[in-house]
């Protein structure tokens, strides 16, 4: 090892090229320090094999050695299992009173026998453990013979690199030169014909404008025609609507089922009836069942409020039927008994401060009824749940969602106006991705936004992923018109598919 050691001295690192020597000295002077750095590295790859043997070598020696240091322990082994049948052969010679000279002299040739083996496998253990001291030796100065290759390598490799950049740089050079003659001619004739096509484009743009602006007014003129024309139309429809007494866009639709302008009595009974809004002149491909407040009834909405199921610029669509049924009139106890349009019983009445305690036999008789009406309706549609909606108004809304998130079936969507989720109505899982469409107002007065919007957090704690709520100022319960057929529409906009709009 000392003596390879000292064959390879360390090498100083190859010249480096100046910035003062020209492009071809410098390449020059790289190549040179590259040729010695191959020399250096082949010398060195040559130690390393040759160290490489040596530690094979040794480790052959060790394998032989571990070889023979086995078989002299199977013998010490077999030889230590003879003295001690000896022994044994001795022991019980003596127990039965036999002789023990035969015996005796069994045992002391065992003894000195096992002897020779104890001191053979004590020589081949040293042996081996001097084969593995060489083997590490020579391991070690591989390594070392290694790393002085690997550095030598990593020597070549940075000339080589640098023998590439002086050759790179010396190209670019040149290469430089003629681009820069090439592009300053490139340059100068760009310039000139970018004056003459900014010339051009000057003349083209002036057009371009002077052409837009007339197309401009042109079309601003015949948008406000339309628009005037479509003015006009709506003035002509809402006077004929007038004219008749009719609602606006009550031509859209036709009316059956229980109706105040058909009443025969100036006080008709219309307790557990029903009212329908179908499209006319064509066959429905969608349902909303709508529930009124308390103390109203469904002909309101077919009488006076058509409109707030259709709109000509918003959802201009005739494929909806609107079923309005109005609840039965029950005794309310908190009313002293008063009988009133009412979905379920009120046992108290807080004012509006909280939510009111109400009556669990009246809601149950309520909500089978509904169940039934959206059984007809689904069955109307070939069994498409998806495309029939439920929805109400104050206590038709929390009704409403109460018997949408009770119905066995999971419907197309839900719409509650100036409502609230009831203590009562269960959050079941499988109602989780129902599209759920809640509006109220902050103004409200009798279901206050203070209490309505701790019952919503319900949907969050139970996971409801498509829930979409809306609370807007100044909106009263009271008064909410307006409002209800704005909501309504919203709604209808976004659950009802686009290729339905269309038609």
């Amino acid at each position: 090892l000392v003596r390879r050691r000292a064959a390879w001295p360390s090498a100083p690192p190859g010249p480096r090229p100046s910035a003062a020597m020209s492009g071809g000295g410098q390449v020059a002077a790289v190549e040179q320090a590259v040729r010695e750095r191959k020399e250096e590295h082949k010398a060195a790859r040559r130690e390393a094999v040759a160290e490489r043997r040596s530690v094979a070598q040794s480790s052959s020696v060790c394998k032989q050695r571990r070889r023979t240091l086995a078989v002299v322990q199977r013998r010490r082994k077999g030889q230590q299992a003879a003295w001690k049948a000896a022994q044994h052969n001795l022991d019980w010679c003596r127990k039965k009173g036999w002789s023990t000279e035969g015996a005796k002299g069994r045992l002391s040739a065992a003894r000195k026998r096992l002897v020779e083996k104890n001191r053979a496998e004590t020589v081949a253990s040293r042996e081996l453990r001097n084969a593995r001291s060489e083997r590490a030796t020579a391991t070690k100065a591989a390594q070392l013979v290694n790393v002085r290759r690997d550095r030598a390598r990593d020597r070549l490799k940075l000339e080589a690199l640098r023998l590439r950049q002086a050759r790179a740089a010396a190209a670019s050079r040149v290469v430089g030169e003629r681009r820069l003659k090439a592009l300053q001619a490139k340059q100068e004739t760009q310039r000139r014909e970018l004056a003459a096509r900014q010339r051009e484009a000057a003349q083209q743009l002036e057009a371009r404008l002077q052409e837009e602006a007339s197309s401009l007014k042109r079309k601003t003129v015949e948008k406000a025609r339309d628009e005037t024309v479509k003015r006009q139309r709506r003035a002509s429809a809402y006077s004929a609507a007038l004219r008749s007494g009719e609602p606006l866009h009550a031509d859209k639709f036709h009316r059956a089922g229980a109706s105040a302008m058909k009443a025969k009595s100036d006080d008709p009974n219309y307790s557990n009836r029903q009212s329908v809004l179908r499209p006319r002149g064509k066959r429905h491909e969608f349902t909303i069942v709508y529930l009124h407040q308390f103390c109203l009834n469904g002909t309101n909405y077919v009488d006076w409020k058509p409109h707030y199921f259709f709109s000509q610029t918003k959802l201009p669509y005739l494929s909806l039927k609107v079923t309005l049924p109005t609840a039965k009139a029950i005794p309310i106890t908190a009313h002293d008994g008063c009988k009133q349009y009412a979905w379920y019983d009120y046992k108290t009445d807080h004012d509006g401060k909280r939510e009111d305690v109400l009556e669990s036999k009246s809601l149950r008789e309520t909500r089978d009824r509904i169940f039934g009406i959206l059984d007809r309706e689904i069955e109307l549609l070939s069994g498409d749940a998806s495309r029939v909606f439920l929805g109400g108004a104050s206590q038709g809304c929390c009704t409403a969602l109460h018997c949408a998130l009770t119905y066995p079936r999971v419907l197309g969507g839900f719409v509650g106006v100036v409502g609230h989720l009831l203590s009562s109505s269960p959050l079941p899982k499988g109602k989780k991705n129902l599209p759920i469409y809640l509006y109220n107002g902050k103004a409200d007065e009798v279901m206050r936004w203070t209490w309505v919007r701790e019952t919503y957090k319900r949907f969050k704690e139970a996971g409801y992923t498509n829930v979409n709520i809306k609370a807007e100022e100044g909106v009263t319960h009271g008064k909410p018109e307006r409002k209800e057929r704005e909501w309504i529409l919203d709604f209808l906009h976004q659950v009802i598919p686009k290729e339905s709009k269309k038609g």
